[in-house]
């Protein structure tokens, strides 16, 4: 311990260049905790040695320390969105460099505000409090702030311990992320061995609990309703391809055909038809061998929304068994600089996306009708991954259909990522999540986030499943964010009162 405690002052009293570098090296160490490897015990360690060098540290210095923390796990653990920017014959490739230093500023910042305004508390106890307060609520604003991006949240971690997901039912993701932050922080205490041991024993009642929640579970599927999910499989340099798009067609009916008679409701994935199904009609009946009589089909297209101005919309159609489109939903939150350029008017930039003009947002989230099964709430990829905004609140939908193509992201954490947060829903919403991806992972989520049925990224297949059926309503979906924000808020408060 003598030893450890020597090591300790000499971090502390060593230059900042230093501590900024072990800072770095703390948050890509962060970035394998989440999918696909799932280290959670190195955020233990990256959360721990944060905490450890905020601890005397004052304050234009911690923002430098959680600014190269967060800028390092930003790195390394969303560097899969540069694939995106390689597949159009290497046009955007020029903006690889600028897109991952951006994604690394953009997250360093959001560490660097917690890690701030942490130190204008006392050190020991109060900054850790603080910390951890502020961490969520900064969490908080990045899901809102600038359209939004609530990726990779560090409640995200736990998406293959079903046990400790279910804490997401009362608190949401934002929930895991404070239990986190404070269990793993606490070992940076060492003095005050009270806190960790604390924070360890709430930890494993958490879990505890959650292991408990799913053996009480008693899942019930829809009865009259079984699903075909359709994972085609398509290589993005293919999908827009004219001489491709009736082999991509065809490839879709023969896997939705197969063996159907028991199959009432075929969904395919995003933008899985390749021409417009409301003028295209011709085409459009092409389709009707994919659907068995009295059969029900849901695909992603491309929806016209003005013809003159050619402004069209990321949707969700439903067809019956003759074709015709009885429901749609549009993509009401768009990719910035994927569906739509920010600014266009400003920024000489085009979209990644081969369309010609930029999307148009729907007005979602809304409970739609689906023929023959419960009415369900239709969400188009990116639309996951935004806590508290996947259903519409006034008309509570029974499931949850999410349609997306992560073939713009090849084989990489992206995919299985974007899929963690698809499970996280499910347990917050309290509602099945049906997710049917072009190149991968395609599942069936129960309400408790359990992945009942999958099928792995990169292959070609179908799932047939029944639907599950949705649970009682949770505490989250209930009061949503607002008990953990006070908590929050109080946390701060307390933090800043002076001892007496």
């Amino acid at each position: 311990m003598k030893n450890l405690g020597f090591v300790f002052q000499k971090i502390h009293h060593s230059s900042l260049l230093i501590r900024c570098g072990l800072a770095l090296g703390l948050g890509v160490l962060s970035a394998f905790s989440f999918a696909p490897w799932f280290l959670w015990f190195l955020l233990l360690i990256a959360l721990s040695g944060l905490m450890f060098l905020l601890n005397k540290t004052r304050m234009k210095q911690g923002a430098l320390i959680g600014f190269c923390f967060g800028f390092g796990q930003g790195l390394i653990s969303l560097a899969w969105v540069t694939n995106a920017l390689l597949i159009d014959n290497g046009t955007f490739a020029v903006f690889v460099p600028i897109a991952l230093l951006g994604l690394g500023l953009f997250m360093g910042l959001f560490f660097m505000g917690p890690a701030a305004l942490c130190c204008m508390a006392s050190s020991g106890f109060k900054r850790w409090i603080s910390f951890c307060c502020w961490f969520v609520i900064f969490e908080w604003i990045r899901s809102w702030l600038l359209t939004g991006f609530p990726w990779n949240l560090i409640g995200s971690v736990y998406t293959e311990n079903t046990a400790l997901l279910q804490f997401a039912s009362i608190f949401g993701v934002y929930g895991l992320s404070f239990l986190t932050i404070l269990t793993f922080t606490s070992f940076a205490l060492l003095p005050e061995r009270k806190p960790m041991i604390v924070m360890l024993m709430i930890f494993l009642g958490v879990y505890l609990s959650g292991a408990f929640r799913l053996y009480r579970a008693i899942q019930e599927n829809v009865i009259g309703v079984q699903l075909r999910l359709v994972q085609p499989n398509i290589e993005q340099t293919l999908k827009w391809n004219p001489q491709k798009r009736m082999d991509i067609v065809s490839k879709l009916i023969g896997l939705s055909k197969k063996d159907n008679q028991a199959i009432t409701h075929v969904i395919w994935p995003e933008t899985a038809v390749p021409y417009l199904l409301e003028i295209q009609s011709d085409e459009r009946e092409i389709l009707m061998s994919a659907i068995r009589d009295g059969g029900t089909l849901m695909t992603g297209g491309l929806r016209v929304v003005n013809r003159e101005k050619k402004q069209l919309a990321n949707s969700i159609f439903i067809l019956d068994h003759m074709t015709d489109i009885v429901g749609y939903a549009d993509k009401s939150h768009l990719v910035p600089f994927g569906e739509y350029v920010p600014m266009r008017g400003i920024l000489p930039l085009d979209k990644v996306v081969p369309i010609e003009s930029d999307f148009i947002a729907g007005n979602g989230p809304k409970t739609t009708v689906v023929p023959k099964a419960p009415p369900a709430s239709l969400l188009v990829c990116y639309e996951i991954i935004f806590p508290r905004a996947v259903v519409d609140d006034n008309q509570r939908p029974e499931w949850i259909v999410n349609v997306t193509n992560d073939g713009w992201y090849g084989i990489s954490a992206g995919p299985y990522q974007h899929l963690g947060m698809a499970q996280l829903r499910a347990v917050e919403e309290g509602l099945p999540v049906i997710r049917v991806a072009n190149t991968g992972v395609s599942a069936v989520i129960s309400p408790y986030g359990e992945k009942l049925k999958s099928l792995p990224l990169g292959k070609e297949g179908i799932i047939d499943s029944s639907l599950p059926r949705a649970i009682q309503k949770t505490l989250y979906a209930t009061w949503g964010n607002i008990p953990l924000l006070l908590l929050c808020i109080f946390g701060i408060l307390f933090s800043f009162r002076k001892s007496k």
